[in-house]
């Protein structure tokens, strides 16, 4: 598969700051890729899988997906032997973050906003009657210009940040950046873990780095993760296999040990806790034509 591909959007005449698209056809027209706008796919039918980060989904008629940016994503349609070949049918949504001006996630009203960005960098699944509502809105969308689509989308994007049918996707190590607000101690967290990935992390490490105790670190991380510090750890090296073993030749036993793990019988637990499937298997699945 290699590394992803960086997509160069066409830029968008005024009345289209926000651009929709409508896909029919064989496939869904992309590759591995990433863009820094961020992206509403519609399935109404057809598809085989999308692949989200590091996780490689079945898709079903009705799959809503809101990617963040530069987060890496393919949808496909292979043909299956033994099953009927179905045409793509989708509708397509994508903005730039900055599409009303630079600092607009900086007003207080749009706190909700900006934290529903955030949760999109590792992809959303839209679900329930959330899902519903958004369908209708992006089938007017596509229909609308100008000041109607911006509108459309802002009651979309006000829908989903209020909506509690919304399931995470992407593990969050998979993007290689992270995001690090200095003012919070998260940001310390992150930025730590990122530069050891490679080594043995202790919670009693990482809470000495932050100056706290370790059960304060402890509770701390877990109300902010929904995650134990060893669990949120273990996922996110997981994550980091898999992108190498999507963009790289090395051996799963090289990758393992470059993302932390020193035992191979505990890292194949994890992985296959998480992915369902052994490294290798995960790696044909990638690369399958």
């Amino acid at each position: 598969m290699g590394k992803p591909i960086q997509e160069q959007l066409a830029p968008h005449s005024a009345p289209d700051v926000v651009a929709c698209a409508r896909i029919e056809g064989e496939n869904f027209g992309c590759k591995w890729h990433f863009h820094p706008e961020l992206e509403l796919t519609l399935v109404q039918s057809g598809g085989t899988h999308r692949w989200i980060g590091d996780k490689i989904t079945p898709l079903k008629n009705g799959d809503l997906t809101f990617l963040g940016s530069n987060l890496p994503h393919d949808y496909r349609n292979e043909v299956i032997p033994g099953k009927p070949f179905r045409k793509v049918k989708a509708l397509n949504v994508q903005f730039h973050p900055q599409f009303l001006g630079r600092n607009w996630l900086s007003r207080a009203e749009m706190i909700p906003l900006k934290r529903l960005f955030e949760q999109a960098e590792s992809g959303i699944q839209v679900t329930g009657s959330t899902r519903d509502r958004v369908a209708v809105a992006m089938g007017k969308m596509i229909q609308a210009h100008g000041l109607k689509r911006l509108i459309l989308l802002m009651q979309i994007l006000d829908d989903l940040a209020s909506s509690e049918e919304l399931v995470q996707i992407s593990s969050p190590g998979f993007t290689p950046e992270i995001h690090i607000s200095e003012s919070e101690r998260m940001g310390l967290v992150s930025a730590y873990i990122q530069e050891n990935i490679a080594k043995p992390i202790y919670l009693a490490d990482v809470a000495k780095h932050i100056g706290v105790s370790e059960v304060t670190f402890s509770h701390y991380f877990r109300s902010r993760t929904g995650k134990t510090f060893p669990s949120y750890l273990n996922e996110l090296r997981i994550a980091r296999v898999c992108r190498m073993l999507a963009e790289t030749d090395d051996t799963v036993s090289q990758i393992a040990w470059t993302c932390g793990f020193d035992s191979m019988a505990n890292f194949l637990k994890h992985f296959k806790r998480i992915h369902g499937c052994t490294p290798r298997e995960y790696r044909q699945r990638v690369f399958r034509p």
